[in-house]
């Protein structure tokens, strides 16, 4: 969306949605997704890994397209679902709303995967996920101007990636409230499905969904 000059200005987790289709063959549940839609039984899923999913952005109400021979836009702040955009709490000035979707995006990863915060529903955090913190850090600085641009943490994030071994990206993501019990059952069906994976030659990152 940069790359077209478009901002989203409220890429908070509401606004982000997932076709599970392909890993639900028979469908789930709306409300209970571990349910299939008759809720008669568990449903029937696949892994990310056998089978990827799509993720789109949603909800582009507040959402402009910029000219950009006219240079940097600069719009007057709106709030969206995350209030905690620094650039907002610190004037009602006009901002550059580029810098302010990566702090979106980069408090949602903070939020929901590197932290855990009990009066946030969902927000349990996980353990696993290190390797994104440097990154992250920097994509939540209060400074906009010192945010990196979206194009920066998309190649700043494939040259992690890349830099990590095969088995750390088949490792397990662990709940940070995960019990002993839940982890020596949980961690042996990881085990089960991975070596099964390498058996078959299953890549750690399976390719980008066409």
């Amino acid at each position: 969306m940069h790359q077209h000059h478009v901002a989203h200005r409220d890429c908070n987790s509401n606004n982000i949605m997932m076709d599970a289709s392909g890993m639900y063959p028979r469908g789930f549940h709306p409300r209970l997704q571990n349910r299939n839609p008759g809720f008669t039984g568990s449903a029937k899923h696949l892994t990310r890994t056998q089978h990827p999913p799509k993720y789109f952005f949603v909800d582009f109400g507040i959402a402009r397209r910029y000219d950009p021979v006219n240079g940097p836009p600069q719009e007057l702040p709106i709030e969206g679902g995350d209030k905690t955009v620094p650039e907002f709490q610190a004037s009602d000035g006009p901002c550059d709303p580029f810098p302010t979707d990566v702090y979106y995006l980069g408090n949602l990863i903070r939020r929901e995967f590197l932290e855990r915060n009990p009066l946030i529903h969902g927000t349990e955090g996980r353990h696993g996920f290190e390797f994104m913190k440097p990154l992250v850090d920097d994509m939540v600085q209060d400074d906009p101007k010192k945010r990196p641009s979206m194009d920066e943490v998309v190649s700043r994030f494939e040259t992690i990636v890349g830099s990590l071994h095969t088995w750390k990206l088949r490792s397990r993501v662990v709940p940070r409230k995960d019990t002993l019990f839940h982890g020596m059952i949980h961690g042996t069906k990881h085990w089960i499905r991975k070596i099964g994976f390498i058996v078959k030659r299953v890549p750690p990152i399976p390719e980008k969904p066409t």
